[in-house]
């Protein structure tokens, strides 16, 4: 066959004169064995010759082959080996690795996927912060322009791994094997945003993206809680307490579960139930956590903020008292969340006894701030 230069094209679509149009059909048909003979010779010449078709070719093959694998992955056993594209451009380097070897690339991209998730949901919800919200999230934001472009590339090593597969196999968390596909063609989405959004619309983005960092990993309590979190800010106390109980139920972690206790109980502080609060303070003050953990110091102000809503002031004034003498560090913040709570301050505000008594113990948070 003569008259086919080598050529470069820049588009998908052929002249209906051209004839690698129908040759690169041909191609797929060959190589899925329905093509007859004497169409097969014509198209091994063309393709032989012609650049373009030979490119094409190479592709399919490839891609082929990653469905082969990708079928290794789902039923063969671990130490069966397969091959897979050693690099996305062009499709036609491979190299041999054994099928649990890719299980487990597979398995440990999904994790650093959902741990991507977790960390640009939390900086997008700390981007439409709210003051409440700043008061029960001491973690800054990581840099969001920076966790997009990590999640960039650990896409392309998926892809690079599967061939452009847009299924593979994983480990579901559960011991068996689960499917992992959507969750990458989103994540291209969300990589190429614009950043661009109002307050709200970082809020309800963050929150998409913990979801989708749970979808992933539906045992990463750090993204569980910190939903959470944001439910709680977004108003939605009944999403917030399911994802807590999530985790004190099924968590074997003591910090998560520590967690998990504090901002339920917050939430329940939030939304008038001081009683269930304080049954949760005290667990964790009881659970070692607190002496454990200095960021836990601050119970205290959450237990006396619970008594002295249920009208316990001794109560109230002995947690006080606790802050205010083992944190003398943290007076002055103390000062700004009380002052921040206007219904306590109402409540001791109304009982001049005991709002003198507290001013007479804590001249820092009552009234005075200058005192600290």
């Amino acid at each position: 066959m003569t008259g086919f230069d080598d050529h470069d094209r820049t588009g998908d679509a052929h002249r209906p004169d051209d004839p690698c149009g129908q040759i690169q059909v041909d191609l797929s048909a060959m190589l899925d064995g329905e093509l007859d003979p004497s169409s097969v010779r014509r198209v091994v010449v063309h393709s032989d010759a012609c650049r373009s078709c030979r490119e094409f070719l190479d592709g399919i093959r490839a891609q082929a082959r990653s469905h082969r694998a990708l079928h290794t992955v789902l039923t063969g056993a671990d130490d069966d080996r397969v091959t897979v594209p050693a690099s996305v451009a062009g499709g036609t380097a491979i190299r041999s690795i054994t099928v649990g070897e890719l299980r487990r690339q597979l398995t440990e991209n999904r994790r650093q996927l959902a741990k991507i998730f977790y960390e640009l949901g939390r900086g997008f919800v700390l981007l439409g912060k709210t003051p409440k919200f700043s008061r029960v999230v001491a973690k800054e934001p990581a840099p969001i322009t920076d966790m997009c472009r990590r999640g960039r590339n650990l896409v392309d090593e998926t892809e690079r791994l599967t061939g452009g597969s847009s299924a593979v196999a994983s480990d579901d968390g559960a011991g068996g094997t689960g499917f992992v596909g959507a969750e990458w063609i989103r994540a291209k989405a969300v990589f190429d945003d614009d950043y661009v959004h109002s307050d709200q619309e970082n809020l309800h983005k963050g929150i998409a993206l913990l979801e989708e960092s749970l979808m992933l990993d539906a045992a990463f309590d750090d993204a569980r809680i910190y939903l959470g979190h944001a439910y709680h800010v977004a108003n939605d106390a009944a999403a917030a307490e399911l994802e807590f109980r999530h985790v004190l139920e099924l968590s074997n972690d003591a910090g998560s579960r520590a967690f998990a206790r504090l901002h339920l109980g917050n939430l329940y502080l939030d939304t008038g139930r001081p009683d269930r609060a304080e049954d949760l303070f005290l667990e964790l003050v009881s659970s070692g956590e607190v002496a454990r953990r200095p960021q836990f110091g601050l119970i205290y102000f959450n237990l006396a903020l619970a008594s002295g809503m249920q009208g316990r002031f001794d109560d109230c004034r002995t947690w006080l008292g606790r802050l205010y003498s083992e944190m003398p560090h943290k007076r002055r913040m103390i000062a700004d969340e009380i002052r921040a709570r206007a219904e306590f301050v109402a409540t001791l505000t109304d009982r001049p006894q005991v709002y003198d008594a507290f001013a007479a113990s804590f001249p820092c948070w009552f009234p005075n701030r200058e005192a600290c």
